[in-house]
């Protein structure tokens, strides 16, 4: 590599972190501007809620317009407030305020994970925090919003200065819009979800702090001035995807939260089977040191392991991978919640499972909505994106017949194989290393010879050949030999529906002759994914709901990137984030709408952002309609107008509907998609719930 090459890659990196469509220089000279307003220092105080005092803080915030001054408004923080405790794997209980004094002036522990947290990292960590307009009485009946943060179940708080409430608790009550703002957190990873056995018996505890943080502010909101009976609970990413699932019980949904709020919910994505939770079951207890489960969450979230996790789960090896679902997607995201069981066998086995968040639908009135590139940075696809051209390059330089073979996805047996030696695991990261320090800035591809494959691995695989050679294969003191073994003797098949897929024009692989095909097989991945796992499961929801709903679709592409990768303590580096960057570098990726909807310009690790006067313009709107009835109000979505709320930059309002959403955006090549992707994939029968979520 050149040292030019590189010194474009480092330029190119650097713009895009720091601001790669930031305003230039006026032309002509400026009038004069106002003198900048300076808040007054934080104080603390003493709040009377209901009969207990609590030390409180009120902070004083400049508010932006896109029409009038800055203005100065405050607000009074209440930080760190227990609202519930847990033995380890146990289902918390609500702890109630108690008359006396308490002390909220500082945020509480974070609960345990694997990335740096700004705060102490502690298994007492089941904490909220509330932002309210300075002076509410506590008759003040405002309306209450209640977000749970994203993470991929493994990381996160609701202390991340990027979801805090300040700014937009601020702005509301200047503006004659007055409200609450609730942030929590709850238990994540190994600690948040561990299977149970029994009927309907729950081991998806993270969930459960949820609800108790949920009936938590449904008790004590009042004393703080709010409504009860006004809540939308809101969330993004694997906290929009704790929302389908909160949408389902009875007791909560409808009870505690009377709206919802779902950014970038996944809802193509098949969560774990009780059967597959309990395969994947540690077995950790009470005494089990915190060491030993993170250390255990470690090895779970590492990228190669999960990488042959996904490859055998797809595969269904039964010495290998002794249960499995339709697809191996929950490989890639382990600590999601599962679906419980209603009915066992006696062999201890699931008979009859529970419904999907797909199947079970909405309970209340709805917005729903993806940013216009999710599957460039979310968390379940970096091991199929990333990793698999990177083993591929390696395997191939010795077994070169591999790229050439007429059954591409004969690759899967061999990538197994070929992980199972440490030493190929070592030259696996040490090109991993190359790459993060050379050629950051490069695309990933999928060549042709593997793209079918991947596609095929992603949704699951069938192994096929006589049953008796392929037993005679397994030896399970000799995993390489059995997967050696297998690669000889048996063919592998996508099932119909991804051969369907892949013979579509839109999607029919492309010859990796030339790095433009190569490039291309990406895209199409990618767009694959976009339109299955996210806008057509959230456009049939939205269409098939007894509720009203709003669809929206995010699409303004900003002048910062969202992600960073120096997340790991000791400054070591995060290949996975890395490229979840690289994948940020242009476009809404995941994530991208939530400095737009809290009004920060930070990323997710709070580090300072550069923001350009669109998107300062698209802040302030965007932040003031979605802290509103109006994004209520908004035209509900009907399947026969097909209308979807477009976001896409300074001039969007809450009128900025586009009709007939899919023919007009997602235009198709092949004649059956001409009428929209997402529509001909459904016509043709391609959608998740017509398919492996049936």
């Amino acid at each position: 590599m050149t040292i030019v090459y590189r010194s474009i890659i480092a330029l190119t990196i650097a713009a895009a972190l720091a601001g790669c469509d930031t305003d230039t220089a006026p032309t002509v000279p400026l009038p004069n501007e106002p003198e900048a307003l300076i808040p007054a220092p934080a104080k603390p105080f003493d709040a009377q809620i209901g009969n207990v005092t609590i030390k409180a803080t009120k902070e004083e915030l400049v508010v932006t317009s896109n029409t009038e001054d800055d203005k100065l408004a405050s607000v009074e923080s209440f930080k760190g407030i227990q609202y519930a405790e847990a033995q380890r794997f146990e289902h918390s209980e609500i702890v109630n305020l108690v008359e006396g004094a308490l002390d909220a002036t500082q945020f509480g522990y974070a609960c345990p994970q694997l990335k740096t947290t700004s705060q102490t990292q502690d298994e007492n960590c089941l904490n909220l925090n509330i932002w309210r307009p300075a002076g509410v009485d506590s008759d003040a009946d405002l309306p209450v919003y209640v977000f749970i943060h994203g993470g991929d179940f493994e990381y996160g708080s609701g202390a991340e200065p990027l979801i805090q409430g300040d700014n937009v608790v601020a702005q509301g009550a200047s503006e004659g819009n007055p409200f609450i703002y609730v942030s929590l957190n709850y238990r994540l990873g190994q600690l948040g979800t561990q299977w149970i056995k029994g009927e309907n018996q729950d081991g998806n505890y993270g969930l459960g702090d949820q609800k108790r943080a949920l009936k938590w502010v449904h008790n004590n909101i009042v004393d703080f001035g709010g409504n009860a009976q006004n809540v939308t609970v809101m969330g993004q990413g694997s906290g929009a995807m704790s929302i389908g699932f909160l949408q389902q019980d009875e007791d909560i949904a409808g009870q505690y939260f009377q709206r919802a709020i779902m950014q970038s919910n996944p809802y193509g994505f098949e969560y774990p089977s009780y059967d597959v939770a309990k395969d994947r079951n540690n077995d950790f207890d009470v005494d089990t040191s915190i060491d030993e489960i993170m250390t255990s969450q470690e090895t779970a979230l590492n990228g190669i392991e999960q990488l042959k996790n996904w490859l055998l789960g797809s595969l269904q090896i039964p010495i290998l991978s002794p249960t499995a679902d339709e697809t191996p997607m929950s490989n890639l995201m382990p600590f999601a919640p599962y679906i419980l069981c209603e009915k066992t066998s006696f062999l201890g086995s699931c008979n009859e499972s529970a419904e999907s968040p797909m199947q079970a639908g909405f309970s209340v009135p709805t917005v729903l909505g993806q940013n216009a590139h999710e599957a460039n940075s979310f968390g379940m696809l970096f091991t199929a994106t990333f990793l698999i051209p990177t083993v591929i390059e390696l395997l191939t330089n010795d077994e070169t017949e591999l790229l050439t073979n007429e059954d591409p996805t004969k690759l899967a047996l061999a990538i197994v194989n070929w992980l199972e030696d440490k030493n190929n695991i070592v030259l696996l990261q040490q090109k991993l290393s190359e790459q993060a320090s050379d050629e950051v800035s490069a695309e990933l591809v999928l060549p042709s010879s593997a793209y079918s494959a991947v596609t095929g691995l992603f949704y699951g695989a069938k192994l096929e050949g006589d049953l008796v050679e392929m037993t005679k294969c397994i030896d399970t003191n000799d995993i390489t030999g059995t997967v050696g073994c297998l690669v000889d003797i048996v063919d592998i098949t996508s099932h119909q529906q991804t051969q369907d897929i892949l013979a579509l024009t839109d999607f029919y692989p492309n010859s990796e002759s030339s790095l433009g095909g190569a490039l291309d097989n990406m895209k199409q991945f990618k767009t694959l994914l976009n339109d299955t796992l996210f806008n057509g499961p959230a456009r049939h929801m939205a269409a098939n709901n007894e509720v009203e709903a709003t669809l929206y679709h995010f699409e303004h592409k900003p002048s910062f990137n969202m992600w960073n990768y120096n997340t790991l303590p000791n400054g070591e580096l995060s290949i996975i984030d890395l490229f979840k960057t690289i994948g940020c570098i242009s476009g809404a990726c995941n994530g991208s709408e939530l400095p737009f909807v809290f009004n920060k310009a930070v990323r997710f690790d709070g580090s300072e952002v550069r923001p350009s006067s669109k998107d300062k313009a698209l802040m302030n709107k965007m932040s003031r309609l979605w802290f509103s009835d109006k994004l209520f109000e908004v035209q509900q979505y009907s399947d026969a107008a097909d209308n979807v709320l477009v976001i896409d930059g300074a001039g969007f309002s809450e009128n900025s509907t586009t009709l007939d959403w899919d023919y007009v955006t997602n235009p198709g090549v092949d004649p059956k998609l001409r009428e929209g992707r997402l529509t001909g994939l459904a016509e043709e029968g391609l959608m998740p719930w017509q398919w492996y979520l049936n």
